[in-house]
């Protein structure tokens, strides 16, 4: 079992087998001390050694006879095991960065908004169309550009509404990216979710490969998967939220599939008191139907941040979605407790 370093001290260990691997070389105390020193870490020669000694009892180096260490392959697994819990963070702060900088303003209809770039098809745009037609989707607005034989296309993301909401000054905390299970066109529960804060890849991007979701087979019978995702809002905010999300709703941006009560289950997923779940559909919906139309497509989850004006709605929603059932008491799945290695 690889041993995972986390204190501070741990992390001193952690860049010694860095500048270990970078230089694939056995490395004495003097040396290692001054690598350390451009990293921003002041140990002398003796402390060194006496993190060296460690790394040595966890067979993460080993000693080359008076010359210094060497990593070992344990060693390099290690590393690599820190690199995907770097990447955590990575993903988490880039969601956070992502709200913080939205900038729209749904009652000027100006600033910018979170959208995924993602490369398709042209003879998937037809498949699109009538996924958003059904009202699958989080808003029909789309920017389309020719790249090669291909398409690149701009749709917004459900970060956007994250950021719209705290900008009206409700704190929002993304939870979860999941699947949820539609019947007879209601949504009734997530059947599989991944923690923001848990994972080393945007949470939705698990289930954008193929044989993953149903969208198309919700809207031809009424049963079947679809991406969506949960965050909390506090329980003081809800009325203001609701508001929010109706006035959204009003210019193109919907997809809300349910606002729980302070403390109420949503979509099968418990919520803390004083806390609100809201669940809205996944932005990446209408890709993941043309993948599963058997068209190619690329697809890349809160990549950027361009202006609401470029965006043009592709098609006016003929269906709206329907609003969950009420809750029954079904366990949902948590699909990962570790990070997943990108």
């Amino acid at each position: 079992m690889v041993f995972l370093m986390a204190d501070e001290t741990n992390q001193k260990m952690m860049e010694i087998l860095r500048i270990l691997a970078e230089h694939d070389d056995v490395l004495g105390a003097k040396i290692i001390a001054s690598e350390l020193r451009k990293k921003g870490y002041n140990l002398g020669e003796r402390a060194v050694r006496y993190h060296m000694r460690i790394l040595d009892e966890k067979g993460f180096t080993e000693r080359v006879g008076y010359a210094g260490r060497r990593i070992t392959e344990k060693g390099l697994q290690e590393i690599n095991r820190g690199l995907v819990y770097d990447q955590v963070d990575f993903i988490f702060s880039k969601f956070e960065s992502m709200i913080y900088n939205t900038s729209f303003n749904p009652d000027t209809l100006e600033g910018k908004v979170v959208v995924n770039t993602s490369w398709i098809s042209p003879r998937s745009i037809e498949t699109l169309k009538h996924v958003m037609r059904n009202g699958l989707c989080l808003s029909p607005r789309v920017k389309l550009e020719r790249d090669g034989d291909g398409c690149i296309i701009s749709t917004i993301c459900g970060t956007t509404v994250d950021g719209i909401l705290l900008a009206s000054g409700i704190p929002v905390i993304p939870q979860f990216g999941g699947l949820v299970r539609f019947e007879d066109y209601q949504p009734v529960n997530f059947t599989e979710l991944i923690a923001y804060k848990k994972t080393s890849m945007t949470p939705l991007e698990a289930f954008t490969s193929e044989n993953m979701t149903s969208v198309l087979s919700v809207i031809e019978e009424g049963d079947g998967l679809v991406p969506a995702n949960l965050r909390l809002v506090p329980g003081t905010g809800r009325e203001d939220a609701v508001k929010i999300l109706r006035k959204l709703e009003g210019i193109g941006i919907s997809g809300v599939l349910k606002v729980g009560e302070p403390g109420e289950d949503v979509l099968g997923v418990p919520v803390a008191d004083g806390m609100v779940g809201v669940a809205i559909i996944g932005g990446i919906t209408p890709l993941c139907a043309i993948q599963e139309a058997g068209y190619r497509a690329e697809i890349k989850l809160a990549e950027n941040l361009i202006e609401f004006q470029s965006l043009k709605p592709l098609v006016k929603p003929e269906r709206k979605l329907m609003i969950s059932a009420p809750e029954r008491g079904v366990k949902v799945r948590f699909l990962l407790s570790k990070a997943w290695n990108l």
